[in-house]
């Protein structure tokens, strides 16, 4: 008994001490980790304007982050824009991703620590009668033993494989989170288009019932004329058509309408039979003579969520080079297990049930055909792909503000001179018709008074309208507000 209890703590020590010779080589490794191939800094020398080429007064280099639409002052439009975040499906998507994405990362993160598993087993074997009958009796046939224990696996990130994963997932993350600012910046664009597109037509239909009301009188006057002999049948004929023409535009002018309404249905989450009622009262465009706060252009190309978006994509793809490059280089990994062993359940736990393994493992693939060096080369031209499409989206993105804002200065003037125009052009028809009615004039003047007036003032609605489109893609060229 006493020879089995000194083998015992013989072959215990004998164990330790293989233990502690295997842990020699992971300490050193601990203690003088090797380089982590992550990719530096990158220098991106994309030229960027110190500022704008538009100079005016409706334009400073002071800049706000705020929710864009309520400078201009429509609780409408505030509600639109509050019921299209809360129910767009389009966005709802975007944000599953945005979640989805975020999950990956937290997974990536799983592999920095060790898998544990529990294992459990009963074996019951019956030997064979005929194949042991000289040596073998009934009751030792049967053997059954029961096995349990606890196993864990740990791969040593040395090279920073794993830290330059999670590093790709976590630019990744950012990078969808930008997209998503980005579908929130283009969905309230769109809200805004459309609902300034709506009340234009709206306008237009003012404008058109307006002159329908002017052309009747008119066309009463072509009669009265007529009768008395003053005038003639053309001019009742050409008042007449002059009159059904502008009334034909209605029902265009209608559908329109409609079309606007289901197109923020779409936006909105809904119907349109919910929204139709909404717009039964019609208002007046808003206002856009207001100062934008555009800031200078290194601001901007950091505000823009797709500028932003295309950064945190090199990010990515840099730590996947470092991902790459830690396959030239061996994998240390630690596999160990604890756990018992024994035929009689009663004896289970004693010590001599007890058995464990630790097992320190080196691998190192020494050549692979040549598949790391093309996987890092891969990886480094999708890195200069991602630097080239940053280049080409901060080169848009200042193409596209200077644009915007060109566009928003000489709608404002244009808008100027068409209320100028109109306010000429209603002059010159009260002038014809009062030359026509004393007889001193022709009716031709008159038609022709009409019918620019109605053409002006449709262009001058048209100029608005333009000049709040052109407001609303200065704002979100600047990046929309979103942070």
């Amino acid at each position: 008994m006493k020879k089995r209890q000194q083998s015992t703590v013989n072959s215990q020590q004998s164990s330790l001490k293989t233990f502690a010779f295997s842990l020699l080589p992971l300490v050193i490794i601990l203690l003088f980790p090797a380089k982590t191939f992550a990719q530096s800094e990158i220098e991106l020398d994309v030229a960027i304007p110190e500022k704008w080429q538009i100079d005016s007064i409706y334009l400073t280099n002071n800049i706000t982050y705020d929710e864009w639409w309520h400078k201009f002052n429509d609780p409408t439009l505030d509600s639109l824009m509050t019921v299209a975040l809360n129910n767009n499906y389009s966005l709802q998507a975007v944000e599953n991703t945005l979640e989805k994405s975020y999950l990956a990362l937290q997974k990536s993160k799983g592999a920095f620590y060790p898998t544990v598993g529990i294992d459990a087993q009963y074996n019951l074997t019956e030997s064979s009668l005929n194949y042991y009958e000289e040596t073998s009796s009934d009751a030792n046939r049967t053997n059954g033993y029961l096995n349990a224990g606890l196993s864990a696996n740990w791969e040593i990130d040395v090279f920073g494989k794993n830290r330059n994963y999670v590093r790709s997932n976590k630019s990744s993350y950012l990078a969808t989170e930008a997209n998503y600012h980005d579908a929130i910046m283009n969905l309230c664009s769109q809200v805004a288009t459309v609902y300034f597109n709506l009340r234009s037509y709206q306008q237009q239909l003012i404008v058109a019932n307006q002159n329908i009301e002017s052309e009747k009188n008119i066309l009463d006057i072509t009669i009265a004329r007529y009768e008395s002999g003053l005038g003639t049948q053309l001019d009742v004929s050409q008042a007449k058509s002059v009159y059904y023409n502008t009334l034909a535009t209605i029902p265009r002018l209608d559908a329109y309408i409609t079309q606007c309404i289901n197109q923020l249905a779409v936006l909105l989450g809904t119907y349109p039979s919910t929204l139709k009622d909404s717009f039964n009262d019609v208002s007046e465009l808003p206002s856009i003579r207001h100062i934008v706060n555009v800031g200078i252009p290194m601001e901007v190309i950091r505000r823009r969520p797709d500028v932003r978006q295309a950064e945190y994509m090199i990010e990515s793809q840099a730590a996947l080079i470092g991902v790459a490059k830690a396959d030239y280089y061996p994998k240390f990994s630690i596999n160990g297990s604890f756990g018992f062993l024994s035929h009689d359940i009663d004896k289970f736990f004693d010590s001599e049930s007890r058995m464990f393994s630790f097992t320190p493992t080196i691998t190192w693939n020494l050549f692979s055909g040549l598949q790391t060096r093309k996987n890092v080369k891969i990886a480094e031209i999708e890195l200069m792909e991602n630097i080239d499409n940053y280049n080409n989206v901060v080169l848009s993105a200042i193409q596209e503000v200077e644009t915007e804002m060109s566009n928003y200065a000489n709608a404002l003037k244009t808008i100027e001179m068409g209320q100028q125009v109109v306010e000429q052009g209603n002059k010159t028809l009260e002038l014809s018709i009062d030359l026509y009615k004393r007889g001193l004039g022709t009716f031709t003047n008159v038609l022709d008074a009409q019918r620019t007036v109605l053409s002006d003032q449709n262009y001058l609605v048209s100029a608005w309208n333009s000049a709040l489109l052109a407001l609303v893609r200065l704002y979100t060229a600047l990046g929309g507000g979103w942070e």
